[in-house]
């Protein structure tokens, strides 16, 4: 099993972005449940 490793980082409104630091995934939300949901579907479409 391949595992990747995101570096989540809050923005100055608020928001979260998370940036796989070994594959080309980048997304990011309002909220951090928001962000863990887009984290997971941005994987499963990579």
């Amino acid at each position: 099993m391949n595992e990747l490793v995101f570096e989540v980082t809050q923005e100055a409104d608020g928001g979260f972005v998370a940036e796989c630091l070994s594959e080309n995934i980048f997304t990011q939300a309002h909220n951090w449940e928001e962000l863990r949901q887009n984290v997971k579907k941005a994987v499963s479409a990579f």
